[in-house]
């Protein structure tokens, strides 16, 4: 791109979205909700979201051991683990999921616990660690059955013992992220890259992303996420206040 490029690995989300609204990062990869947030305080926009088996979208799920319990009612007084707060698959969107229905969220698990990764909550639930995890996975459009998901390889054969409970969404992809502050310039050049790769970035953006490709965000992209948002506001509170 003709650009220089310098890399920074956050432990968290919210340090990716810290560092974006200060203008300290230009371009990050980061979930939905944070890129939400970030373009509403006008901070940052999402550039692209990577298409996986041809979808920009995907859903939360959520997982219990294969020899776990069968219904969402039964999850009751177990133990959960989360992956982030600012997680859509990996927390809030799954916590809708259980209150639309019909459960009281606040107090119906044991323990809760933040792991700050999709494998780690997988690995949780597969050593029985935690009882109940949730990640994300993606539905055949036509079947509705899972053809990836957090705990299969890309192709959907599974890694572990873990079997689909319940699924909630759709959800707009992670998305590449660009700084209020950054070039205009680069900010064109970054899309073009992103839309046009050659043979060696495409096989690059698959081995980390899992993506085959990009295609420019539109904000019709993050509309359905926008509403479950606001019914989380609704329901829960605000952010800062809320406790679930």
């Amino acid at each position: 791109m003709g650009v220089h490029l310098y890399p920074h690995v956050a432990l968290q989300y919210r340090d990716l979205s810290d560092g974006l609204h200060r203008g300290e990062l230009g371009l990050a990869w980061m979930p939905p909700i944070p890129a939400i947030e970030l373009e509403d305080r006008g901070s940052a926009t999402a550039l692209a979201l990577p298409i996986r088996n041809g979808s920009a979208t995907y859903h939360a799920a959520i997982v219990v051991h294969e020899s776990g319990p069968q219904t969402l009612a039964a999850l009751r007084g177990l133990r959960a683990a989360w992956v982030d707060r600012d997680s859509a698959s990996g927390y809030l969107v799954a916590r809708l999921h259980l209150a639309a229905s019909g459960i009281e969220v606040g107090g119906f698990f044991s323990k809760e616990t933040f792991l700050h990764s999709h494998g780690a909550v997988i690995d949780a639930v597969s050593e029985k660690r935690a009882d109940v995890g949730a990640t994300f996975c993606q539905l055949d459009p036509r079947t509705r059955r899972c053809v990836h998901g957090g705990w299969t390889t890309p192709d959907g054969k599974p890694l572990k013992p873990v079997r689909l409970l319940a699924t909630s969404g759709p959800i707009p992809n992670d998305a590449m992220v660009a700084s209020s502050a950054l070039d205009d310039d680069v900010r064109r050049r970054v899309l073009q890259w992103l839309r046009a790769p050659g043979d060696r970035v495409k096989a690059l953006f698959f081995e980390l992303l899992r993506a085959e490709g990009f295609r420019p965000a539109l904000p019709s992209h993050f509309e359905p996420l926008r509403k479950l948002l606001e019914e989380a506001r609704e329901t829960f509170g605000p952010p800062s206040t809320r406790r679930f």
